[in-house]
């Protein structure tokens, strides 16, 4: 018998934030400026550099206003005194002076995703059936407690009796989680974990632990690393190849120190051949792709398929490789008709995910 394993970019479930939304008209800046302004408000002390910038974000988004305008991709939420202070004319100063001045800080403004993409992404998860599926891009465990009993169990018959999000250091809310039919018998976090002093994961590398039947341990540790989006300058691919240097070394010491059986798995946002991901591949570690029967006509799992689009992995520790019996890419729940036949609810506007879910059977029990 085997084991079916998967990882799928859920691209949230229930709401998402209406900059990530698809077409929505300057959303990236949206997403770009939530960084910037949460970023400068979290100093000890705010320059005049910075004050300028958050003049700058206030003209874009009004956060001063009395009323600010209820569709702002970018609101700002205050507890306690005052960023801004707005003058009868209309004059606006930040008041601020530092982190100690005021309580609060800047959101992005989220919309509900639509019903139908909610049940498309339910329909990917029932086609695959997978027995553990490693979750991108989810708000928190209770919403995807509630997706796994409303949505999976209620309308498939499909719920897993074990799930796990611990919130990672994304402030968007994109964590990591964990569907399991097995128990979850050890946790770690590695939120806290850095390089040069700063935090080295997006969101997190957790080590669950399951117990199989056979009494076997398996680790999983599911990831996202840094995204392209937005541009991707030096920075940006030296943190992604940070994330793949730690992300190994947490995979290896594992297989050391806890069982052979490791798996790193999710959205790495780079291909095969890049900096960041040639780290996990040292040792004698493979993805699925390695398997004959992956597709070569179109190896990516994001977007058409192509190449270029190869950023999801379900990635081996040596132990595991000689244990792979199958391996394949649900593509239905995304909406390319052209190249392939997507499931009959999925449209433009309610697909489930611009990811396709991978999977891969592993003779283990």
């Amino acid at each position: 018998m085997s084991i079916r394993i998967a990882s799928y970019n859920l691209e949230n479930l229930f709401t998402r934030p209406s900059a990530m939304m698809p077409g929505t008209q300057n959303g990236q800046q949206a997403v770009d400026d939530h960084a910037i302004a949460n970023g400068i408000i979290a100093k000890a002390i705010y320059d005049d550099a910075d004050k300028e910038v958050l003049l700058a974000l206030d003209r874009r988004y009004h956060f001063s206003a009395l009323n600010p305008p209820s569709n702002a991709l970018v609101t700002l939420n205050k507890v306690r005194q005052q960023l801004y202070r707005r003058t009868n004319d209309g004059t606006v100063s930040v008041v601020a002076n530092g982190r100690g001045d005021w309580t609060g800080w800047f959101e992005l403004r989220r919309e509900d995703v639509s019903w139908e993409a909610v049940m498309n992404t339910g329909r990917v998860i029932d086609a695959v059936n997978p027995d553990v599926l490693i979750c991108v891009e989810v708000e928190n465990r209770p919403t995807l407690q509630r997706f796994n009993e409303q949505v999976l169990e209620a309308a498939f018959g499909r719920g897993f009796p074990h799930v796990m999000v611990i919130d990672g250091n994304d402030e968007r809310g994109i964590d990591v989680g964990i569907l399991s039919r097995y128990p979850i018998i050890g946790i770690r976090s590695h939120v806290d974990d850095e390089v040069a002093g700063r935090r080295v994961f997006s969101r997190d590398c957790p080590e669950y632990v399951l117990l199989l039947p056979s009494k076997q341990q398996l680790v999983v540790c599911p990831n996202h690393f840094k995204s392209k989006r937005g541009g991707d300058d030096a920075s940006a691919q030296a943190r992604r190849l940070a994330q793949g240097q730690r992300a190994a070394e947490i995979a290896r010491t594992a297989a050391e120190q806890i069982s052979p059986l490791v798996l790193i798995a999710g959205d790495l946002n780079d291909t095969p051949d890049s900096p960041a991901v040639a780290p996990l591949f040292d040792g004698g570690w493979s993805d699925i792709q390695t398997h004959a029967d992956y597709p070569t006509d179109r190896p990516g799992t994001y977007g058409t398929g192509t190449a270029s689009n190869k950023i999801d992995y379900i990635i081996m520790s040596p132990a595991l490789h000689g244990t792979l019996a199958a391996v394949g890419i649900e593509r239905r729940g995304n909406y390319h008709p052209k190249l392939w036949q997507p499931f009959d609810s999925v449209t433009a506007k309610t697909e489930a995910s611009d990811h396709h879910c991978v999977w891969a059977d592993f003779d283990l029990l």
